[in-house]
């Protein structure tokens, strides 16, 4: 008989998705059994409902879906109230809060919560014409409570704080990177063409770890806003937007220079010294020396002082760029390489600050030649 084993790959639904159900369970369970006690409803599920609905991976966003789903009800009730009273006959009158109310629903601002828009319209119209306000005010009082309880569980029962994704997504994209400037230089010293050393997809692999990183750093900044955990603002300073800034602009002249090797690559574009003798590898050996070296730098970028060997790589590869100062550029193409690979170095020079740290306290130092004045 064989034993299945669960392989973390196959299980759909991690940590974080497993706080997220809890949080919304606790919601709900909180919010029948104060409709149950407090309003002596029988079977709130309206509260219930709201409570499960609202609670997010955040709570910035809780507070958005909540603001929404409040929105819509709001706005579902004021559509409904008005019909339900002074329009005759009832079927005009309830055509025109299904009209007026599924319009309303398709505003963007309420996003999905718009459903409940026409829900609680329908369900306004019925308890109003039929005489039924006492109900009425159970259900909206139901759905604040649960707002109310989805709210506090969001913001106090752990709420995540998702620093450890984004620090991964960077350290991926710094990774990548690291790996395609040494596969760029190994194509520059002739081992073929970037995508022949790297893959026909490595442009789009960029791209797409640049994506991921933006959206795990945009969502880790997201979950440290009103945030009651000691975690989050202990590890703010981890998710430094110019780090990103950096890193992408840094892919986009990786890019650009892949390019530009996959049209027409250095080794065979010898070109002319002076005196007539061929070029080549003259260009391309510094050349690939300095991908090396933007590549430990790209490695090293992680929020501090940038590399010590980016001073000595900008100053060689101005060197490289000066006639009469090593292999000559003969061509634009190089030109452009040389372009590309200045602004990335450019990019990982510009200094970002580490984190503040409280200031040691200082102890005067008292000289030999003057005594205390303690005694």
């Amino acid at each position: 008989m064989r034993t299945a084993r669960m392989t973390a790959p196959a299980i759909p639904f991690g940590r974080a998705e497993c706080a997220d159900a809890a949080r919304a369970t606790v919601a709900a369970g909180l919010t029948w059994q104060a409709c149950v006690t407090l309003l002596h409803a029988p079977h709130p599920y309206a509260g219930a409902v709201a409570a499960l609905l609202i609670v997010e991976a955040t709570v910035v966003r809780t507070v958005a879906a909540a603001t929404r789903y409040a929105a819509g009800c709001l706005l579902g009730v004021a559509v409904a109230v008005p019909a339900a009273l002074y329009v005759e006959p009832g079927m005009a009158g309830l055509a025109l809060v299904v009209f007026a109310s599924v319009l309303l629903a398709r505003h963007e601002f309420l996003g999905h919560h718009g459903l409940h828009l026409p829900t609680t319209a329908l369900i306004t119209f019925a308890l109003v014409r039929g005489r039924h306000p006492a109900e009425l005010v159970s259900h909206l009082a139901e759905i604040m409570v649960g707002l109310a309880f989805g709210l506090a569980c969001s913001a106090l029962l752990f709420p995540a704080v998702r620093v450890r994704s984004a620090e991964r997504a960077l350290e991926r994209l710094r990774t990548l990177l690291a790996h395609h400037l040494d596969g760029l230089a190994d194509s520059v010293t002739g081992r073929g063409r970037p995508r022949e050393v790297l893959g026909p997809a490595w442009h789009h692999e960029l791209d797409t770890a640049v994506a991921q990183a933006r959206t795990a750093v945009e969502e880790a900044h997201e979950s440290v806003r009103w945030n009651v955990r000691p975690t989050a603002r202990r590890r703010r300073w981890h998710l430094d937007r110019r780090v990103l800034r950096v890193l992408a602009d840094v892919e986009e002249q990786v890019c650009a220079t892949g390019r530009l090797l996959d049209e027409q690559p250095l080794v065979g574009r010898a070109g002319t010294r002076a005196g007539g003798t061929p070029r080549a590898g003259g260009f391309a050996q510094p050349y690939a020396r300095l991908l090396r070296t933007t590549a430990l730098c790209v490695y090293d970028c992680r929020g501090g002082r940038p590399h010590p060997a980016l001073p000595a790589a900008r100053h060689a590869l101005a060197r490289l760029g000066i006639p009469g100062c090593g292999p000559p550029v003969a061509h634009d193409e190089d030109r452009h390489l040389l372009h590309h690979l200045d602004a990335a170095l450019t990019s990982l020079t510009t200094s970002i600050p580490t984190p503040p740290r409280t200031p040691a306290r200082r102890h005067r130092a008292l000289s030999p030649l003057q005594p205390s004045q303690r005694r």
